[in-house]
């Protein structure tokens, strides 16, 4: 996650287009014309040499003039090329953000300032891109002058030699002599184009085998039944997001028993989320280590770890396809466990069915568009709590998963919780203390550490606790805890 977290996705795009294209179809044609004018440049002088062999003696300084000038102008211009790839990549992520931030920046009035960025990384560009044209005009110069003096050289042989070689030998000579010219140009400029595109064979070798990968999928056997109860231990975890960045878990002990339901509360940048973070491997610990029921989920294969637990993120990702493709995926649940996932979640009533395909009314061979764009967050959000049921893993992380939705709705997802998620561990990152007060324990965070750990009201009796501050400042009294008990959430 660190390579998405700190590479602009135009720097990406960059790679995955115009260095693919140029690897693709520049690269071939550049070396195909490279090797097809440099054997006929050495045929001519193969032709020039077998007439006249004094020419041999003139071609020695006139290739080293040659080599000189080539070498001169490659240097520059591969660096110059290399320089353009890293201005266009600028362009890449400038487009993107303008095109992707289309409906803020017409909010706030920003078209022209977001334009005239775009309009000067474009214009930075062709500085780079413009330099490569004045490069090849420089080389066009000096060639073309070692080309004439080839010319002039094999014009005075023809002339001295012209009554010990026939005439036709001579013109041939000559012909080919004056042709060569341009060709020598040429097989110069390709043999640089060739280089250029190696440097986009270059970036895209250094994506193929030096970023830093995520650990396999699979590594080493994990029993079939695992986990069986649930029991999540964290051991001194400490965790940054890459090196060189400070800590953002700073040696979190908790051990959660199998089937307790654990709220996480804290003020923002806490560690709440970064605990969610480390239990999927999304980051790697510094220190530490997490056992879920025995196995250390360090030491198992992230496909094996991922798939054995649910979350119902913040952010719900939906894909382009449909409601069952989305809710199972790989085609291991029937239909019927999909609709009562949906009514667990309310996003279709009781009295709807299965066969009900009227338009407006949500169905598994409903359509979801790009990101569920065509569904509000709050759907979003029920989704993925819908898939979460789906997948009936022993732990289940929620993190901020009502956030989206109104209070009505957020106490009917709260009852599923307690019905559709009971027995099983559950994580919940709080967004409304309400939600939580009746869970078997609060963790609270603050600055990467767990300061209270308690169930919710010996931590409300604790006087000058961050959990009761944190209470009265939500309007939470001492006898909501036990409304909260029989699993009603009593809003005021």
């Amino acid at each position: 996650m660190s390579f998405f977290d700190t590479t602009p996705l135009g720097r990406i795009m960059n790679r995955f287009s115009k260095d693919i294209d140029i690897m693709d179809n520049n690269l071939t044609d550049a070396m195909r014309m490279y090797f097809l004018t440099l054997s006929m440049i050495i045929a001519v002088f193969i032709l020039i040499i077998t007439y006249f062999h004094y020419f041999a003696v003139a071609l020695g300084p006139l290739f080293l003039m040659f080599l000189f000038s080539a070498g001169y102008y490659r240097a520059s211009a591969r660096e110059v090329k290399r320089h353009e790839s890293v201005l266009r990549s600028v362009v890449f992520s400038r487009f993107g953000e303008a095109l992707s931030g289309t409906a803020c920046i017409r909010a706030y009035g920003m078209q022209d300032r977001f334009i005239r960025d775009l309009q000067d990384a474009i214009d930075t560009m062709d500085g780079a891109y413009f330099l490569t044209f004045a490069n090849q005009r420089w080389l066009s110069v000096r060639l073309d002058a070692i080309g004439n003096l080839l010319v002039m050289t094999t014009g005075i042989l023809v002339v001295t030699s012209r009554f010990n070689v026939s005439p036709s030998i001579a013109g041939l000579v000559l012909s080919y002599i004056l042709s060569i010219v341009m060709i020598i140009q040429f097989s110069v400029r390709q043999l640089a184009e060739v280089e250029n595109a190696m440097n986009s064979t270059e970036r895209l070798h250094y994506y193929g085998t030096q970023l830093e990968e995520e650990a396999p999928p699979h590594l080493g056997e994990v029993r079939p039944s695992w986990p069986e109860k649930g029991e999540i231990v964290f051991d001194n975890v400490r965790m940054r997001y890459r090196e060189g960045l400070p800590l953002v878990l700073q040696g979190i002990d908790l051990h959660v028993r199998g089937g307790e339901r654990i709220g996480v509360v804290g003020r923002t940048g806490a560690g709440k989320s970064s605990i969610m973070s480390t239990l999927f491997r999304l980051v790697e610990l510094s220190s530490g280590s997490i056992t879920i029921d025995g196995v250390n989920i360090g030491s198992i294969g992230l496909h094996d770890l991922r798939s054995r637990l649910a979350i119902i993120p913040q952010d719900p990702t939906l894909f382009r396809g449909t409601i069952r493709s989305n809710l199972d995926p790989f085609g291991e649940h029937s239909d019927l466990e999909l609709w009562t996932a949906l009514r667990q979640s309310y996003l279709v009533t009781e009295e709807a069915s299965l066969d009900d395909k009227s338009p407006g009314r949500i169905h598994l061979d409903g359509a979801v568009e790009e990101e569920g764009l065509n569904y509000s967050l709050g759907q979003r959000q029920l989704m993925a709590l819908a898939r979460a049921l789906v997948r009936n893993s022993k732990i289940i992380v929620c993190d901020e998963a009502t956030s989206s939705v109104d209070m009505e709705t957020d106490q009917k997802i709260q009852r599923t919780i307690a019905t559709g998620f009971k027995g099983k561990t559950l994580l919940c990152i709080a967004h409304r203390l309400r939600t939580i007060i009746n869970y078997d324990r609060i963790c609270v965070m603050d600055a990467g550490r767990i300061v209270e750990l308690d169930s919710p009201l010996h931590l409300y009796d604790k006087p000058g606790g961050i959990f009761r501050g944190m209470c009265e400042q939500s309007g939470i009294k001492r006898e909501n805890f036990f409304d909260g008990e029989s699993g009603e959430v009593t809003v005021e």
